[in-house]
């Protein structure tokens, strides 16, 4: 068995050992107690997620579960599956989430967590100013004394934002000229988003980039106005925000990029690090926002705009002490995240404008990988399906994310987890002579299920070319809402805090004192290295000598 202990996993990270911790379980189970250092990549849709979180075949992967089967397990499966795929050092975290507890560290709950923790942790070590919403009176965003920025992606501000807003995203704010906007150039920022993490880096960003300029965060975002009884509106964009001179961009983004010392680094290098990602882990972001990097990008750059990676970086940055290029234009994207990304604990970070690039770039979004399928799976088209259907009862799983079960579905189908449907006794929970037929929301999970069930079920599985989507687009019904017939609970992913809207309020309570109290949890994490001296007494200094 190529197990691998918590100690061992540990000192290579401190070592400075490019390694990743892959916890196979769904992300429900995920957010119910995790290990920080581990990046969630659950074994329903392994295949189709591994690459963006270990791009390189060479990288070493320790992959855990909740510990329970010693064979058999998520985790022997997870390490199969990534040996066959051609991965070449893969073990398994030895005793799984119970073997991490009994080592000493503790476990998280909730998701995206070493970012929000990082959030918390810069407030703490920068003093970043907070200002306490206060709805009842005049805001000094109302009264004109200030501007009021909302800081997340444009979907998030067009859902909900408090009154008042106008919606920068992080990564804009170095080129954005915001108080051109006001009458008075002088007038002080508040920035904010839903809740703490973006609100405080934006602040802090602003304030290392610029001292100048007056910056404060409103306190606990959207949900702190909420709670001190203030209402949301559904943000809307009324002009566009006036943007400072090119040389002005690119002399802000420098005080970040030479102060964590991130260099540019030709377009040209790019063909010597192409083939060095075939040996060593490589991470190329395009830091732009989305609406750029769709027109057009580098190949093998993954997309994901500057203040969602900061937040996110557990996704994407799964192999601790990789290297990072940072793919921008005027710099300024990449400052803010290269600079927060080097205060975290990533020290090999560079950058490349896209101004340089002379060879041609592909345009959309990143293609969605396309595993390699057993050949004897095979495929049922819409009509054929559709004719089956009112013919007779037909036994339809569906294995797409319960939420996107719950928000479309081909009628009558049965909802199921594809990491747990090989466990199940199929032909006694759906009895009947029919071909089982699997589909997805796009296909891809149903025809590596069909693969999972092959042996079992040689001649009596398919898949329905398209999936979900190909049956929408051919105009056939769909159902809609929560229920339905499943085999499995829809403990698959986390639900959101609004889903549940008549417990909301205790719901946003609870997310606060939750994000807040990190800090205190995270005492004697060692492996922990943010900001490069100072941050180990606050946050990772007391647990060494395990």
């Amino acid at each position: 068995m190529l197990d691998v202990s918590v100690f061992d996993f540990v000192k290579a990270v401190m070592r400075g050992d490019e390694t990743a911790l892959i916890d196979v379980r769904e992300q429900w189970e995920y957010c119910q107690g995790h290990a920080l250092l581990a990046s969630n990549c659950p074994l329903s849709s392994l295949e189709l997620q591994i690459d963006q979180h270990v791009p390189c075949r060479r990288a070493h992967v320790v992959v855990m579960d909740d510990g329970a089967r010693q064979e058999g397990g998520l985790a022997i499966k997870a390490l199969q599956r990534l040996q066959a795929m051609g991965y070449l050092h893969v073990h398994r975290l030895a005793g799984g989430l119970p073997a991490w507890q009994a080592a000493g560290y503790h476990v998280f709950t909730g998701i995206h967590v070493i970012g929000k923790l990082f959030g918390e942790i810069v407030e703490h070590q920068c003093h970043t100013p907070t200002v306490m919403p206060q709805p009842a009176g005049a805001s000094a965003w109302e009264s004109g004394a200030a501007v009021l920025v909302d800081i997340r992606p444009r979907d998030e501000f067009e859902r909900a934002t408090v009154p008042g807003s106008i919606n920068v995203p992080v990564g804009e704010l170095l080129r954005s000229d915001l108080r051109a906007l006001h009458s008075q150039q002088a007038a002080p920022l508040i920035v904010h988003c839903g809740g703490r993490t973006r609100g405080i880096i934006a602040g802090q960003t602003v304030a290392e980039a610029d001292p100048a300029v007056a910056v404060t965060v409103l306190c606990d975002g959207t949900i702190g106005w909420r709670l001190t009884g203030g209402q949301t509106v559904g943000g809307r964009v009324e002009q566009p925000v006036p943007l400072h001179s090119p040389d002005d961009v690119r002399r802000r983004a420098a005080t970040l990029l030479d102060r964590a010392g991130i260099a540019r680094i030709p377009w040209s290098a790019l063909a010597g690090l192409d083939a060095a990602r075939l040996e060593r882990t490589v991470y190329y972001v395009d830091v732009r926002s989305p609406e750029e990097y769709a027109a057009a990008h580098h190949p093998l750059a993954v997309g994901k705009a500057a203040g969602q990676l900061l937040q996110e970086m557990d996704a994407l940055l799964a192999v601790r002490n990789a290297e990072i290029v940072l793919f921008d234009d005027l710099g300024d994207r990449a400052a803010i995240a290269g600079y927060w990304l080097h205060q975290a604990g990533w020290r090999r970070i560079s950058w490349v404008s896209y101004d340089e690039c002379r060879e041609e770039l592909v345009a959309g979004e990143a293609p969605q990988p396309i595993p390699a399928l057993d050949a004897r799976v095979r495929y049922i088209g819409i009509g054929e399906l559709a004719g089956r259907m009112r013919a007779g009862p037909v036994r339809l799983i569906d294995l797409s994310s319960s939420v996107h079960f719950e928000e479309a579905r081909i009628p009558g189908a049965i909802f199921a987890i594809r990491s747990m449907l090989e466990d199940c006794d199929l032909d006694a929970a759906l009895p009947g002579e029919s071909p089982l037929v699997l589909t997805c929301e796009d296909g891809r999970r149903a025809a590596l299920a069909a693969c999972d069930l092959a042996a079992r079920h040689p001649a009596n599985v398919c898949v329905l070319q398209g999936g979900n989507q190909a049956w929408r687009r051919s105009g056939l019904a769909m159902q809609t809402g929560a229920g339905g017939t499943a085999l499995h609970p829809p403990h698959d992913v986390r639900r959101s805090i609004y889903d549940t809207p008549s417990q909301l309020t205790q719901a946003m309570r609870s997310y606060i004192e939750w994000e807040t109290a990190l800090p205190a949890q995270a005492i004697g994490e060692e492996y922990l290295r943010f900001f490069a001296s100072g941050l180990a007494a606050a946050v990772g200094g007391s647990g060494g000598g395990r």
